[in-house]
């Protein structure tokens, strides 16, 4: 490519960039005239937030999906009453570390972007409900994410996840955990202790047994174990009550159970 073509190429790129600011910077203001509570700047090809936004503090939804936010700004924080935050498709490679400062944040939607670590301070979102942060570059998980003592729904799929805190197994309220296309080499048995949780997705990982514990698990429904190195299942798991599915396709068993082949209203999904 020659200089000039790169310069051209540059100077397209910032055009687009300033007009979509510009665009940002309208529907702020819009938002400020009619003290609106919702605002959705997705797929604008932002590359920063306006410092604007920022004084938008009757908003309670924002969502910026799809642009080409890198950094999202401590600022964040001055929105208080913010209860949905979705930057989900972004080149986002943090969050800020005053992020727990979102005392009314119910959902939290960061999938798709290239942050390597949460900071410790999303454990302080007392009222969060579900966070997603599926398609990261995550290795691990804050010590004390068992302080989300409200979630529901916590999606990690597609990371590069090795470990589990033991704390995980305090959210008594969780009801679907996905853990799936990870590095997970042990399934810990502080999981049962997840007396809510109906759905358990943890495929595509480095499994290669299954705790007894889990037999423990009370309300849940299905358990999604496929594409690990599982050689054997705990007869005791047929103990879930509640237990509706167990697949275990792309897996190296050879036997199965006989307290799960019988169990009534099961099916063992296999090769």
């Amino acid at each position: 490519m020659t200089e000039k073509q790169l310069e051209e190429v540059a100077s397209e790129y910032f055009g687009r960039a300033k007009r979509a600011f510009e665009f940002a910077r309208k529907k702020i203001s819009e938002a400020a005239a009619s003290k609106a509570t919702e605002l959705n700047l997705s797929d604008k090809q932002l590359c920063e937030l306006p410092p604007e936004l920022f004084s938008l503090n009757l908003l309670e939804k924002l969502v910026l999906d799809d642009n080409k936010i890198a950094i999202i700004p401590e600022e964040i924080s001055n929105l208080e009453n913010l209860r949905i935050l979705s930057v989900k498709g972004n080149d986002t490679v943090a969050l800020p570390v005053n992020i727990g400062s979102l005392k009314k944040l119910e959902k939290l939607y960061l999938g798709y972007n290239t942050i390597s670590e949460l900071p410790d301070s999303v454990c302080e979102l007392q009222n969060l409900r579900m966070l997603n942060v599926a398609g990261n570059l995550l290795t691990t998980l804050p010590k004390n994410i068992g302080n989300l003592k409200s979630l529901v729904k916590l999606s990690l799929h597609d990371n590069m996840i090795e470990f589990l805190p033991d704390s995980i197994g305090n959210l008594k309220n969780l009801k679907e955990l996905y853990l799936d296309s990870n590095n997970i080499s042990e399934a810990i048995p502080v999981l049962a202790n997840l007396s809510s949780l109906e759905e358990f997705v943890i495929s595509g990982n480095e499994l290669q047994n299954i705790p007894n514990e889990f037999s423990n698990f009370e309300k849940l429904k299905e358990l999604i174990l496929d594409e690990n190195s599982i050689e054997t299942l705990p007869e005791s798991l047929a103990n879930c009550e509640n237990l509706r599915l167990v697949s275990i396709l792309g897996n190296p068993i050879k036997t199965i159970p006989n307290s799960l082949l019988n169990k009534k209203g099961l099916t063992v999904d296999r090769d």
